[in-house]
């Protein structure tokens, strides 16, 4: 999300330079040690992830559309028929694991 945003930090700076980006990565991890910690049936907890993760999907897939026209140097930028293809490609992937993602909310995967 930084880099689409135009946020030019990660895991190589120090935490001096980078405090949002270690925050929000501490803030994550420390989420995923209280859910672990606190949940009950790992099993649910598991399933229930993967769901999110098929319906976050899409949003994944277009950031990483997005920074591959914009945010890659030039010679390396997606173009022409491949960007085509690829944003296509894309787009029906994030298709299924959309569908798959509500399949499994419906059906009680998760």
């Amino acid at each position: 999300l930084g880099e689409v945003a135009g946020y030019k930090r990660s895991l190589q700076d120090s935490p001096w330079d980078a405090p949002w980006f270690y925050l929000v990565f501490l803030l994550c991890v420390a989420t995923g040690v209280v859910f672990s910690v606190t949940v009950e049936n790992l099993v649910f907890l598991n399933l229930s992830i993967q769901v999110m993760n098929a319906l976050l999907l899409p949003v994944v897939l277009g950031f990483l559309f997005m920074l591959s026209v914009k945010a890659l140097p030039s010679k390396h930028r997606l173009q022409g028929p491949y960007m085509w293809f690829s944003g296509v490609s894309y787009l029906l992937i994030a298709i299924v694991g959309a569908w798959g993602g509500v399949y499994g909310v419906v059906n009680g995967s998760g």
